[in-house]
């Protein structure tokens, strides 16, 4: 049946016609003939058979051959041409894989001119090319010219206009169109302007839509999705095509001429209804249908009804017949208005003018053109548009609703900015071409009658049929409001000359109404825009032309474009595609500015409509219909609507007729300033002017208010209308300036008629625009130029008066300040030393913990229920060491500034991470030389020298715990409910997610403490001096507490966890604890030898004794709320204990055998070295960061984290209480209590006499002693364990084991000094390091010359022998040695201040200058450098023996196999210096370069993509399967995607994606390097978003909040 129809329906002629070199007969070469095979033929043909690489290298071959010889893309060019045909029928159809397809080849051809003109001439190109898109669209079937059947339409069943395949098709179409030489094939040929009509009349008016009254529509068809893509496609088309013809020459003229007349015919044809026979899926259903109108009374005289004009319309009623938006013959026809708009409005209505018989002329169809006279046939042409307009003010008043939201979209798309400019503004672009070819009067008719306005605008103020009031007062608004877009909207109207360019005016007409809102950042911009316009070469000119360029300020946002103020002038709040609310607030926003400028009332300032000239062409009369009568009737009936409206007893709001008047007032301002201004001012009441009308112009339906001008007086004097006031006021100054005589005499007849007083009308004409006045308006002109300066002198005075305001009020402040301390008379030196010392005096006061409500009850916590805060233990490789072998190190080392507590901004990124720049010589292109720094990629830090620890982070958020436990309950449901989705948190190590805030935590840190008390100098004081105390005192203590230990009278441990217990826990639980103590006594003891070293054997009976356990179980107890609280006490830190065992955070191992009972709590050290790892982490993040003056560091530590680690403090020591309390002691906590704190002392003060013997024999005597050197821990973290354990279990004062681990600390440092010979050459010092004195270097010198001797020599060669030392590298490495010593006493005074509560006072401005090592010395109390290597140096001193006594422990470790290796280890000093990640490259073309360089290709799985690690140096490269490598972050990590330009944040194989801290030139991320502009790294964003969160361990919980945000189905891809 389908081949039937093909041979009865012959295409026209047009369709057959052939180039004359297609046609020809000529012997031509084999290769170039395209009625025969070749091999290449065959290859290309059989493309669709091949595999997906076999067609992919294919595709490359072509590309690189036609690339590299030109002759062969030639002929590739021909034999495209021949096949195309066949090639996409195949690509439309066939292609499974049509991404591959060879057929996106052709666009290498395609762009060629002079392959173009070949293929079109010989080939016959465009019309195959024509004819596929036509058959394909109608058949579902590829055909041949000759196949065209022109009765066929649109084959929505078959499914092609729902393939978007081709919209390849399309963009070959458009390179044909962008050719010259097709362009002159388009003047001179007219069978391709038939075939191009025969292509986009298919989807002339389809989708129409019938509006549902009654009922809704019940199913909603998507076909509008299909069509909509469709007619985007062909919208663009007409486009193109249209803009192939200009109109410069006479010859242009004529060209351009014949195609406006084609087009124009087949568009009537199909307007009149002609085509309904063969298109009877499109809007039209019957002939066209015309009416005549009643009389309008103000177009004729008073009296003679029979003279006033009736005007003929298109019967048509938008609200009952079925409608469509797409309307691509008018499109098309409305573009070439546009490229020939320079010719006169006679000639294009010659061209437009059309008989029966013109329409009826060949090519003719299977139609029925039915008899009208040429002007109807005019009519019909400009109705379509008209219904389009009519029909979106009645779906925006909701009178369509009940055809469901599909009918919104399908709005929403034809007025969106993809298809604005090719659908919304051609239908406008066609009604004011109506205006001039046209009566204008007849098409206001037409526009009254479309909009169902002809009863208001004859002053019957009723709602139409099917219309509500309301409903009725917006269509009439938006009727206003098209009036007003037909006489302003002249952008695009202006004739082409030199002069004009109408393509700048149009974008920056639409840079104006994006930005006069807010500012934008660039891609919100361009979503705004059409593509056209952000590919015009002018944009980005005009774009920095018109804005200022604001660069992201924050971690999120974008740089934005804003405004210049200057160019809120242009907006105009009634362009066509702005709603409602943007029009109020575009004019608000213009109002503020020139309230701003001019000094006024922002309610007094008036938006004048900006009216372009035009001086010539076709739109040169454009504001003719405003001198109609009828469109005076129009106003007039439209300003008297708000005055009559109440007395109709209508039910609209004040304010809903004054947003209705305000539209009309601007309609009236526009045509008053559209008309001329007269010279004469003659009095003549016919004149064809508005403001004459205005004027004179009476209405005869015996209207108290005759004429316009008296419906202005008559809203002046209601109150009610106060906001229309101004612009009322500028109408009538407007009309004075224009007929100053006439306006005298209006006046005159309202003053005596009495409804008004002419003073009254003088004294409200004060009002003024602030706008330019006429050009001939001197007085205006003078009277505006003084306003501005009078505004612009108070506005300065306003401002000098703000700054002196300010400048009092800060004086007061100060004053009120500072009147109490400050004394401004004469003080001697005495008294400024007593207020520099007074600052110092003893104080205290008490600190509170956090008690805020429950996060799941919402009641306040208090000591009645078990409450507490949420932490993450985990371990982190943060802790970073100094390799002394390593030159760069030492380098970043020797760099170090002297102060960490003082900004580090101008020298960051610090060290290795700001070694990456380089000066780059180039030679400049006038033969000179430039200079440019280069940033390419750092060096990393490398990933084996890192030590590991746990640390613990928290969120400060607190829950009871009966609330924990059911949040915790809830998320086990989730978890088994949601069984592939990729959770948070992780169960099985007791993870889980805060319900607030979704930060990452495993422990729940339960708050028991009373109040903590802060003092000054508190801890700091000590009752003996150091010297003495390590002498007698030290060894009294250890004789006392062995007294204690092994006496028959109890454990000295037990008094000392009652005494914590008592002081510091809350009663309730204070009361529990010390009753699960009891008073039971301990299992007897036996002294063995008089030392320290048989205590650890009998303390360890406390748990191997199974059997007293079970004889002293007190008998159990009725639950009381204080037992309560105990038992949820101890299940909270066994649930601590399971998370540290559970996470792998305890170096302590326990034998499977005997088992430890369920009960206790072990892992006692594991707390306290938390507490160590965590200060110490604290302290890193602080480096660099600016302290107020007279202040430490701690005043920018963030109070949170200082919480969080007073809170792990006192957890430290309750977990080991609370363990050692249970059973009357005997557990597994006390003894590892005691044995962790005797090895403590025994690591501390070995060599000390009257504890341990420095001998090699007595080390391997206790053999048992496994414990390594102090040496080899790190002295701080030592330092945090010993105030947990050792302290209190001696009782010893803080203060002395502080200055003992300073002393560790700097021994430890000089030890690795001395495995390194020199100085490295590159490690040099700046300019204002700290330059110490002679007498500290020659101290230094000494200190390391005595370690040097008795340092074993097998560990590194001597550095510091005494004829060998030079001063500079003395000091050199005096520099390093204090950049040690100064992170040492950082961490030292947080843990003085999180522990023991010293509060550091304000020191004021008298030491700012110093280094923060001697502010921090004297503030802890400390002895110098210089005292302390005096000390250790000193003959027979305490200090010189215990140093003597930790290398000859070291020495013993190194012959012990299970210490020797560790202590080798640990024999490595933290690094000192501010910590960056790596450093990457200012571009990313850099950074991707660097990757291909260096990618790693693993051996056993191929890289689909590489990564960037942001720690160390190295790529990684990781698959869709494969997760990356650990080896440098262990169990977190941070990957830089280089395809995908995003961050992969990794924790434990758990991760998510984040933006890459590269921004392109806009301020903007650019993930998947969509945008294809280049990128550059934003320094602050990768400090910020990846290096503090690094830093603070925020990984997990950035992971984790990602998660917690998205329901995923796991995987690698989703994370």
């Amino acid at each position: 049946m389908q081949q039937t129809r093909r041979l009865q329906s012959k295409p026209p002629a047009y369709w057959l016609e052939q180039p004359e070199g297609y046609s020809s007969r000529e012997h031509v070469p084999l290769h170039e003939d395209l009625r025969q095979r070749i091999r290449l033929d065959w290859l290309i043909l059989f493309d669709l058979r091949l595999w997906k690489k076999a067609r992919t290298d294919l595709r490359e071959l072509y590309i690189q051959t036609v690339v590299t010889v030109p002759t062969f893309k030639r002929i590739l060019g021909l034999r495209f041409a021949g096949l195309y045909t066949v090639l996409s029928q195949l690509y439309l159809i066939a292609d499974r894989e049509p991404d591959h397809s060879i057929i996106h080849l052709s666009t290498q051809m395609l762009t060629t001119p002079s392959i173009i003109e070949e293929i079109v001439e010989r080939g016959n190109f465009l019309t195959a090319l024509l004819a596929i898109l036509y058959t394909f669209l109608t058949r579902r079937q590829v055909g041949h010219p000759w196949e065209v059947s022109v009765s066929d339409t649109l084959a929505f069943d078959a499914g092609s206009v729902t393939n978007r395949r081709t919209q390849h098709l399309f963009a070959h179409l458009k390179h044909l169109f962008d050719c010259d030489y097709v362009r002159q094939k388009l003047h001179t040929e007219a069978r391709y302007t038939l075939q191009v009509l025969d292509l986009i009349r298919l989807p002339q008016g389809i989708c129409p839509n019938v509006r549902a009254v009654g009922e809704h529509v019940e199913y909603e068809t998507d076909t509008w999705i299909g069509a909509s893509l469709l007619i985007r496609d062909i919208n663009r088309t007409c486009r193109v095509f249209s803009e192939s013809f200009t109109c410069e020459t006479a010859e242009d003229l004529a060209n351009i001429s014949r195609v406006i007349r084609t087009v124009a015919k087949a568009t009537v044809i199909n307007a009149t209804g002609a085509e309904r026979a063969r298109f009877d899926q499109a809007e039209i259903k019957e002939e066209i249908r015309f009416k005549t109108l009643q009389p309008f009374e103000f177009e004729g005289s008073p009296g003679t009804q029979q003279q006033q004009q009736q005007h003929t319309v298109v019967d048509f009623v938008v609200e009952k017949e079925p409608i469509s938006f797409h309307h691509p013959l008018h499109y098309t026809l409305s573009w070439l208005i546009g490229q020939a708009r320079n010719m006169s409005a006679d000639h294009l209505k010659a061209l437009l003018h059309f008989s029966s018989d013109d329409l009826r002329e060949k090519p003719s169809y299977r139609i029925l053109v039915p008899d009208f006279e040429p002007g109807k046939y005019l009519l019909a042409l400009f109705d379509s548009p008209l219904r389009v307009c009519a029909w979106l003010a009645q779906m925006k008043a909701s009178m369509w609703v009940r055809n469901g939201l599909s009918l919104r979209h399908q709005m929403g798309t034809y007025r969106g900015v993809v298809n604005r400019d090719h659908a919304h503004n051609r239908d406008i672009f066609l009604l004011q071409t109506a205006l001039v070819v046209c009566n204008p009067s007849t098409i206001l008719a037409s526009m009254i009658d479309r909009f169902g306005m002809d009863d208001w605008m004859r002053g019957h103020y009723v709602p139409r049929q099917g219309f509500e009031i309301t409903q009725q007062l917006d269509v009439a608004e938006d009727f206003i409001h098209l009036l007003i877009v037909l006489l302003t909207d002249r952008t695009l109207l202006q004739p082409l000359d030199d002069s004009t360019k109408p393509q700048t005016l149009a974008i920056r007409r639409d840079v104006t109404h994006i930005l006069c809102f807010k500012p934008m950042a660039f891609s919100e911009l361009c979503g705004r825009l059409s593509d056209r316009v952000q590919d015009t070469g002018e944009f980005q000119d005009i774009l920095e032309d018109m804005t200022n360029f604001k660069p992201p300020e924050g971690l999120s946002d974008s740089g934005t474009f804003e405004l210049k103020p200057e160019y809120l002038a242009d907006v105009d709040p009634y362009i066509a595609h702005f709603s409602k609310n943007q029009r109020d607030e575009a004019e608000n926003a213009y109002r503020t500015w020139m309230a701003r400028v001019t000094g006024k009332a922002a309610s007094d300032i008036v938006m004048e409509p900006r009216l372009l000239t035009i001086e010539s062409g076709l739109f040169k009369d454009l504001g003719a219909f405003t001198k109609t009568m009828l469109f005076t009737q129009i106003v007039y009936y439209s300003l008297l609507f708000p005055i009559v409206a109440p007395q109709h007893a209508l039910a609209i709001p004040d304010t809903r007729l004054e947003a209705f008047l305000q539209v009309v007032l601007h309609l009236v301002l526009g045509a008053v300033i559209e008309d001329e201004r007269s010279e004469l001012d003659e009095m003549d009441e016919y004149a064809e002017s508005f403001v004459v009308y205005a004027l004179c112009k009476k209405a005869y339906a015996g209207q108290q208010l005759s004429t316009i001008f008296s419906v202005l007086v008559k809203m002046l004097e209601n109150e009610k209308m106060k906001a229309c006031h101004p612009k009322i006021r500028l109408i009538m100054h407007r009309i004075q300036q224009r007929r100053p005589r006439m306006y005298a005499s209006a006046v005159a007849q309202i003053h005596l008629s009495g409804n008004a007083s002419q003073r009254m009308l003088l004294d409200r004409l004060g009002a003024e625009s602030p706008l330019t006045p006429l050009s001939d308006d001197s007085e205006a002109k003078r009277k505006q130029a003084q306003e501005l300066r009078e505004a612009k002198k108070k506005q300065a005075l306003d401002r000098q008066a703000k700054i002196m305001a300010s400048f009092q009020q800060q004086q007061q402040n100060f004053e009120m300040a500072n009147q109490n301390t400050m004394d401004w008379g004469e003080t001697d030196s005495d008294d400024l030393e007593s207020t520099a010392t007074g600052a110092t005096e003893e104080h205290r006061k008490m600190w509170k913990y956090p008690a805020d409500n429950c996060l799941v009850c919402q009641e306040e916590v208090n000591d009645a229920r078990l409450y507490g805060t949420f932490g993450l233990i985990m371990n982190s490789n943060v802790f970073r060491q100094t390799d002394i072998r390593d030159h760069g190190l030492v380098a970043e080392v020797a760099s170090s500034p002297a102060s960490l507590d003082q900004s580090a901004d101008h020298i960051r990124p610090f060290g290795l991470a700001g070694w990456n720049r380089e000066r780059v010589r180039k030679m400049a292109p006038n033969g000179g030389e430039v200079v440019s720094e280069h940033q390419g990629l750092g060096r990393g830090f490398p990933s084996t020298s890192t030590a590991r620890g746990p640390v613990s982070t928290g969120c400060g958020h607190v829950m009871h715990y009966k609330c924990f436990e059911t949040f915790s309950l809830s998320a086990h449901r989730r978890q088994s409910l949601q069984i592939p989705r990729n959770h948070p948190e992780r169960l099985k190590r007791n993870e889980f997610v805060c319900p607030l805030c979704k930060a990452l935590g495993n422990t729940f840190l339960p708050i028991i403490w009373k109040g903590k008390e802060e003092a000054f100098p508190g801890v700091l004081q000590v009752d003996v001096p150091f010297d003495e105390w390590l002498e007698t005192g030290i060894g009294l203590a250890v004789t006392r507490f062995q007294k204690h230990a092994v006496g028959e009278d109890g454990s000295r441990h037990k008094e000392l966890f009652m005494n914590y217990t008592s002081k510091n826990i809350i009663p309730p639980l204070a009361a529990q604890m010390m009753h699960a103590q009891g008073a039971a006594p301990l299992p007897a003891q036996h002294s063995s030898r008089n030392s320290l070293f048989g205590f650890i054997s009998l303390s360890g009976r406390h748990s191997t004794d199974e059997g007293n356990r079970s004889k002293t179980l007190a008998p159990p107890n009725p639950l009381t709320p204080e037992s309560v609280l105990m038992q949820e006490l101890m299940i909270v830190y066994q649930r601590l204990r399971d998370t540290i065992g559970g996470n792998e955070l305890s170096d302590r191992t326990y034998p499977a055998k005997p088992a430890t009972p369920p009960e206790d709590l072990i892992y006692t050290d594991t707390l306290p070295r938390t507490l160590g790892y965590s200060i110490a982490a604290t302290e890193i993040i602080s480096r660099g960061t600016q302290a107020e003056p007279g202040t430490t560091f701690l005043e920018k530590i963030p109070s949170l984290a200082l919480t969080h680690l007073r809170i792990l403090s006192e957890t430290a020591f309750s977990y080991i209480a609370a363990g050692a309390m249970r059973n009357s002691g005997i557990n597994r906590s006390a003894p590892e209590f005691s044995e962790t704190n005797v090895n403590q002392l025994l690591q501390l003060f070995a060599g000390h006499p009257q504890i341990v013997d420095i001998g090699l024999e007595a080390w391997s005597t206790h053999s048992k002693i496994v414990q390594p050197p102090a040496i080899s821990q790190d002295p701080f973290v030592f330092l945090a364990e010993c105030s947990v354990c050792l302290v209190p279990a001696f009782n010893l004062e803080i203060h002395h084991i502080v200055r003992l681990c300073y002393l560790l600390e700097l021994v430890k440092v000089v030890v690795c000094m001395l495995q390194r010979p020199r100085w490295p050459a590159n490690a040099v010092l700046p300019g204002d390091s700290f330059q110490p004195t002679p007498d500290e270097v020659r101290s230094f010198a000494k200190f390391a010359h005595l370690l040097s001797k008795i340092w074993p020599a097998s560990a590194g060669p001597v550095f510091f022998a005494a004829n060998d030392t030079s001063e500079y590298m003395a000091r050199c490495w005096y520099h390093a040695l204090r950049a040690y010593a100064l992170p040492f006493l950082r961490k030292t005074t947080i843990l003085l201040h999180v522990r023991y509560g010293l509060d550091l006072p304000n020191t004021g401005y008298m030491d700012t200058d110093e280094p923060e090592l001697e502010r921090l010395t004297r503030t802890l109390r400390l002895p110098s450098l210089t005292e302390l290597f005096e000390s250790a140096t000193a003959p027979n001193s305490g200090s010189a023996k215990l140093l003597v006594g930790w290398i000859e422990h070291w020495r013993w470790s190194q012959k012990q196999p299970t210490l020797s290796l560790a202590a080798r280890e640990g024999l490595r000093l933290n690094h000192p210096v501010i910590f960056e990640l790596i450093g990457l490259p200012k571009a990313y073309d850099t950074l991707t370069a660097e990757t291909v360089k260096r990618r790693m290709v693993e051996a056993d799985a191929a890289s689909t993509s590489g990564g960037e690690c942001s720690y160390v140096a190295y790529h990684r490269c990781y698959t869709n399967l494969i997760p990356p490598d650990f080896s440098c972050g262990r169990n977190v990590g941070l990957f830089i995607n280089i395809k995908k330009c995003n961050v992969l944040f990794i924790h434990d194989r758990n991760g998510s994606w984040h933006n890459a801290p590269y921004l392109d030139q806009y301020g903007e991320v650019d993930p998947g390097l969509r945008h294809s502009r280049q990128l550059f790294l934003n320094q602050r964003r990768y400090d910020a978003l990846l290096r503090n969160v690094w830093l603070n361990h925020g990984i997990p919980t950035a992971i984790s909040r990602k998660l917690e945000a998205d329901i995923n189905n796991g995987g690698w891809e989703t994370l």
